[in-house]
């Protein structure tokens, strides 16, 4: 094989060759001259072109690009800066931030929220929203609202509604107008001018003047017909006759007498005297109403001051501020007061936020948060959360728990365990039946028939005594160790 050509070897298709295929090489730079033919795969070659060509995909070109051909791009491309020289063409063009030209933009359709032109030109266009600037100009602008601080309109203004602050014109001619603000001129003449509101300083109509709401300072006419005729101050010096009826919606002052020749029937009716034979009212009220006698089917008031009595099969009210109240019964939804008194109260429940008090205070159930007595007797049971007091004398009492700064007992009985927290003082001896135990159990004097313990630690008392007296067996598993003399007796 070494003696063939270069040439003369069989020739492989591109797309067969493999990674592991090889690649001959001289390597210019080797100083051994026996080693300087040498072989690379094309995994490793394909490595070396890739510091200098893109690769398929995932590569990041630092440098400038120059393409002198056409550039297809399927995917999605993100450029910071692109400048053409010639003609680009997008199917569409999305633009985040600003767009700015310095040359012509022409298309079909722009899309966008702002767009700032120095001057556009088109023959025609639709806004959705508005089209604003300092001058807008054209042969004709067609919109459902035109809105605008001011407007110079040379040939004529037309639409099925014109709006605006402000409209001047020397000739103003329509078939129909709505005037939301004002309407004003030296003269302003019509067949027809229907206004919701007429404000003006003065006006001459020969015929007629009508409207849902006409206002002025003053109106002076002969006479007049109003289907409804609505006033802030109305004075009329000489008779007013009204052949129907007559509605004051407000109060009404007469200066002297009212004769009714009717029935006279309303709503409210105040006044500071009213003499009548018989009335009847739906409602009668005022600061005073005096009278011999006066029948209610019901009398509902917020307060009343009935200097003689006050009767009947039931009177009720928001509230009733007696002095004194006498009766044989009474039935009280709810009963409030600074002072309740009487022999007998019979309630099925109360609630009393300040106190109870009386000589006798009876019932099957009284629950309360705190009460606090000087003396009480309960022949049943006393029960709560929390029942407080300086002296609790009882006979004899079942406590779940009791807590208390100091106890003291003439006599106590105690069924089942007794458990002492801290420590103990008994002024005189302690019989006990069973075992005490403990880890340490100490006294000045001890008599034990057993004794029984891991340690024992007798310590001598003065004067000599001995520390330790056994009339009987000691004896221990792990042995006896005494520190000191030991006596032995007979």
């Amino acid at each position: 094989m070494s003696n063939r050509r270069i040439s003369e070897f069989p020739a492989i298709n591109g797309l067969d060759i493999d990674e592991q295929d090889l690649l001959t090489l001289v390597h210019v730079f080797e100083v051994d001259p026996t080693l300087r033919n040498k072989k690379i795969t094309f995994t490793q070659f394909r490595s070396y072109l890739d510091q200098y060509y893109a690769n398929v995909t995932g590569e990041t070109i630092t440098g400038n690009v120059t393409i002198g051909g056409n550039l297809t791009v399927g995917g999605t491309s993100n450029f910071t800066t692109i400048t053409g020289s010639s003609l680009a063409t997008f199917s569409g063009v999305i633009v985040e931030n600003n767009l700015t030209t310095s040359g012509t933009i022409s298309g079909l359709t722009f899309t966008g929220d702002t767009g700032l032109f120095a001057n556009l030109t088109a023959i025609s266009g639709t806004f959705t929203d508005r089209v604003s600037g300092q001058t807008i100009t054209g042969n004709t602008i067609q919109g459902s609202n035109i809105s605008g601080v001011s407007g110079v309109f040379t040939s004529y203004l037309s639409g099925a509604t014109v709006t605006g602050n402000t409209v001047q014109a020397t000739n103003l001619t329509g078939v129909s107008g709505v005037f939301t603000s004002q309407i004003s001129g030296a003269t302003i003449t019509g067949d027809a001018g229907q206004y919701a509101t007429l404000t003006g300083i003065s006006g001459v109509f020969t015929s007629q003047l009508s409207g849902a709401t006409i206002t002025g300072d003053t109106i002076q006419a002969t006479t007049g017909t109003f289907g409804t005729l609505v006033t802030s101050g109305h004075t009329v010096q000489n008779n007013l006759t009204v052949s129907g009826d007559l509605s004051v919606l407000g109060s009404g002052s007469f200066a002297s007498g009212v004769i009714i020749s009717g029935t006279l029937s309303g709503t409210t009716l105040t006044g500071t005297t009213v003499n009548a034979t018989s009335g009847v009212f739906v409602n009668l009220s005022g600061a005073t109403i005096t009278g011999d006698v006066g029948q209610y089917a019901t009398l509902t008031g917020i307060s009343g001051v009935f200097t003689g009595q006050v009767s009947g099969a039931v009177i009720t009210g928001d509230a009733g501020q007696f002095n004194t109240l006498t009766g044989n019964s009474a039935a009280f939804t709810s009963v409030t007061g600074t002072t309740i008194t009487g022999t007998t109260a019979n309630f099925v429940s109360g609630v009393f936020t300040s106190q109870v008090s009386g000589a006798t205070i009876t019932g099957d159930t009284i629950q309360g948060t705190t009460f606090t007595g000087v003396s009480g007797v309960f022949t049943s049971q006393l029960s709560g959360e929390t029942v407080t007091g300086t002296t609790a004398s009882f006979t004899t009492g079942i406590f779940d728990t009791v807590i208390a700064a100091n106890q003291s007992f003439t006599d106590a009985t105690i069924s089942g365990n007794l458990f002492v927290l801290g420590s103990g003082y008994f002024s005189s001896g302690i019989n006990i039946s069973g075992t005490i135990s403990g880890e340490t159990i100490t006294g000045n004097t001890g008599v034990f028939t057993n004794v029984t313990g891991t340690t024992v630690t007798v310590t001598s008392p003065s004067s000599g005594t001995p520390a330790l007296v056994s009339s009987g067996v000691i004896s221990g598993d792990a042995g006896l160790i005494i520190r000191g003399t030991i006596t032995i007796l007979p």
